[in-house]
Parts: C-alpha cells; sequence; structure tokens
C-alpha cells in the first residue's frame, strides 16, 4: 500500500486550513496596518503645513487666512448635506455595472454643483464683510475670499468621485494620491508664502494640491465607472430623499464646527483670531489618533457579532477608554509643557499657556465625540435630529449668555464644553440603543 495515494488524514486537513487562515488574516492585518498608517501619515502632513504656515504669515495675515479657512471647512460642509453619503450608498447596489454607478455618480456631482452655487453666492458676502472688519483693504478681502474657490470647487468633485475607488477597494491607490496632494500642497503652500507671505496665496497653494488630487482620482475612477453617463433619474430621486434627511445635521454642523472662529471674528480683535487659529492648528494633532481608529477599529466594530446589547455596549466603552490612553498623553505633554508647545506656533503666540492647556482638552472631546458618533453609526444608530439638534443650540445659547466670547479663553471653553455635550449624548444615546436590542 505504500505506492497508492492515501486521502489526507482528519488531522491534517485542519492543520492546512488553520495555516491557510493564519496567512490570511496576517495579510489582511497587514493591509490594516498599511491603511492607518498611510492615512496617519495623510493626517499628519496637514498638521506639519499647516504649523509651517503659522510660522511663515505675519500675525495679521494669519487672521485672514484663519477666516478663509474656516469658511472653506463650512463651504465644504453645507455644499454636501449627505450627498457623499448618499452615492456610497446608492453605488454600493450598482458598483460592478460601469454605467450604472456613473449615473449615480454623475448625479451626486450635478447636486453638489447645484449646493455649491447656492452656497458661494450666500456666503462669499459674508466671508468679504468678515475679512474687512479684521481690517482687511479692500483688494486684500476680495483675493482671499476669491483665493477658497479653487479648493472648494475641485473638493466638491474630488469627494464624490472618490467614492467609485472605496467601492472597489481601490485603497492603496487612492491613498497615494491623498499622499502626494497632502505633500504637494506642502511644497507649493511654504513655497508661495516664503516668497510673499499673504494669506491669500497660501489658500491658492492648498488649491493648487486639491486640483491636482481631483484629477488623479477623476482619473482613476474613469477606469471603474462611466462617468460620461447621463444621471439616473430614479438614483436622483432617492439622493434627493436621503440629503433631505441629512441637511438639517449637515448645516448645523457646518455653522457650528467653526464657531469660535466665527465668534471671536465678530467680537474679537485681528490678533485674537490669530491666536485662535494657531491654536486650532496644534488641535489638528488629534487627526492623526482619529484617522488610525476610524481606520482600524471602527470597521472591526461594524461587523462584530454580538450576543447580546450589554456585549456591544461593553465593548463601545471599552474602545472609548482605549482612546483615552493617546488623548491623555497628549493632554499630560501639553499641560507640561505649554511654553514648549507654543514655540512651534512661534514667539507671536508664547504666553497662551492657559488656553492652549483648553485646546488639547477640546481637542480631546471633539475626538471622543467624533468616535463615537462614528461607533454608533457602524451598528445602525443614528441620533435623531430632532432631538441632537434642539439640545445643541440650548446648550451653546447658554454658553454664549454666560461665556466672555469675545476673548479667547472664552470662545475654547465654548468649544470645549459644546464637545463635552456631544460626547456624553452620542455615548448615552448609543448605550441606551443597543441595551433596548
Amino acid at each position: 500500500m505504500s505506492g497508492t495515494n492515501l486521502p489526507a488524514t482528519a488531522a491534517e486537513i485542519p492543520a492546512a486550513t488553520a495555516t491557510e487562515r493564519g496567512r490570511a488574516w496576517w495579510s489582511r492585518l497587514q493591509a490594516l496596518v498599511l491603511t492607518a498608517g498611510a492615512q496617519s501619515g495623510i493626517q499628519a502632513l496637514a498638521v506639519i503645513t499647516g504649523l509651517v504656515i503659522v510660522r511663515l504669515l505675519p500675525v495679521r495675515e494669519y487672521a485672514y487666512y484663519t477666516i478663509a479657512n474656516a469658511a472653506l471647512g463650512s463651504l465644504t460642509v453645507l455644499t454636501d448635506c449627505g450627498v457623499t453619503q448618499s452615492v456610497l450608498a446608492l453605488g454600493g447596489r450598482v458598483w460592478q455595472s460601469p454605467a450604472a454607478l456613473g449615473a449615480v455618480v454623475a448625479g451626486g456631482v450635478r447636486l453638489r454643483h447645484r449646493f455649491a452655487l447656492i452656497v458661494i453666492v450666500i456666503a462669499m458676502p459674508f466671508v468679504f464683510v468678515q475679512l474687512r472688519q479684521q481690517g482687511a483693504g479692500a483688494s486684500a478681502a476680495l483675493l482671499v475670499t476669491a483665493s477658497i474657490l479653487p479648493t472648494l470647487l475641485s473638493s466638491i468633485s474630488n469627494q464624490v468621485l472618490e467614492v467609485v475607488p472605496r467601492l472597489h477597494q481601490r485603497l492603496a491607490q487612492l491613498q497615494r494620491i491623498q499622499l502626494c496632494g497632502a505633500a504637494l500642497r506642502f511644497l507649493s503652500a511654504v513655497a508661495f508664502v516664503s516668497l510673499f507671505p499673504f494669506a491669500w496665496l497660501a489658500t491658492v497653494g492648498a488649491g493648487v494640491a486639491q486640483t491636482w488630487a481631483t484629477w488623479r482620482v477623476a482619473r482613476m475612477a474613469r477606469t471603474l465607472a462611466d462617468l460620461q453617463a447621463p444621471p439616473d433619474p430614479g438614483a436622483s430621486r432617492e439622493m434627493a430623499r436621503l440629503v433631505a434627511r441629512a441637511a438639517p445635521n449637515a448645516i448645523y454642523y457646518a455653522l457650528s464646527g467653526q464657531i469660535t472662529v466665527w465668534l471671536i471674528a465678530f467680537l474679537g480683535t485681528t490678533h485674537a483670531v490669530a491666536q485662535v487659529g494657531a491654536l486650532g492648528r496644534l488641535a489638528m494633532v488629534y487627526n492623526v489618533v482619529n484617522a488610525a481608529f476610524t481606520v482600524m477599529v471602527v470597521p472591526r466594530f461594524a461587523r462584530a457579532q454580538f450576543a447580546a446589547g450589554a456585549a456591544a455596549v461593553a465593548v463601545f466603552w471599552r474602545v472609548q477608554l482605549l482612546l483615552l490612553a493617546p488623548l491623555l498623553m497628549i493632554i499630560a505633554l501639553v499641560t507640561a509643557f505649554p511654553g514648549a508647545v507654543l514655540m512651534v506656533l512661534g514667539h507671536e503666540y508664547l504666553g497662551l499657556n492657559t488656553e492652549v492647556v483648553l485646546v488639547a482638552v477640546s481637542g480631546a472631546l471633539a475626538t471622543l465625540s467624533g468616535i463615537a458618533y462614528a461607533l454608533a453609526a457602524a451598528r445602525g444608530v443614528i441620533i435623531s435630529p430632532w432631538l441632537a439638534l434642539p439640545l445643541a443650540l440650548l446648550t451653546q445659547v447658554g454658553l454664549l449668555v454666560t461665556l466672555p466670547v469675545s476673548t479667547v479663553a472664552g470662545v475654547l471653553w465654548l468649544g470645549l464644553l459644546t464637545n463635552l455635550g456631544f460626547w456624553c449624548l452620542y455615548s448615552l444615546n448609543y448605550t441606551l440603543a443597543a441595551l433596548r436590542r
């Protein structure tokens, strides 16, 4: 019998299967770590770029840059209002058909352009007036306001087009484009501002990088979807319905997300605007932590199978405790060495020892709040806007009445307490919802 081919024994089959599973698990882990690392690298480059711009721009010009950057953040959210998420949801149903996916993407781009037209007409005069109020001349205010447009218009298309490679899991290619775009933004901003330290040139530098990234993403998306396809009427109607549901939250977050800048721009001095903007750049270090958790932890939480609601709640809070470790480390370092941290910004911002600690605590709470929301959304638990928005508005009105929001410390306390409130609201809402299941 020695020359015959015998079947594998029962003991050998599981051994081979276990080896294959181990290799597959190791490959997935490597891909996950590389993805998280690339995402963290992109965020780190953004932080470095922001800090370099702080040091290169004079205080007055950095105040103008802060207003422009805050406006860009708010306008990007207002022109989306849930469109990108709707394209992701609807495109996920037809992602294997290039024509159908292209029709969904075309509908999303068209809807965002319509929103952009409305938002630009309404918001640009507002930005111009704010810049004039902070002492910018008419020509300078016009240049800074106009410099927002290249980044805004290219990001409108970019965010929708990125859905295509995400659905096809071309994450490595997409992240290479994002990483090169972040590097190009750093190089262009530094080159422009080093030669001519004007706020509008720093914003134009970002626009150049964003336009290049959008062009590269469009080239990649064109190989996976028919971007020449006309919008699908049925998908467009469904998209409009989803956007109408998401719009109230988006509008609120677009305005409240930059509330510290808007308040200090209306009530404070140009120097105070620059201080708030510069301190906000330091808080961007939390984006690195947020990116790592969003890529590595949230997807695993989404697909986990829990025996009971209590088990899901326990894991939710364990993730929150795990997240606290790097956040508390950052807060401890800032509290122990505030002067050294402020030296990163330059000598114009020294002396803001209390304010930099407030920024560190506020940034940590904002990160906790964002991850709590992402974890809850990953399990299908979305807090009702009819509950969240009234509570948020009442809280912020109360804080506006009681806090000295014309000072840097006052607006930072406003942001800190607002972030704390959102974290409590999201965490409590998920805990109660999960226990009821």
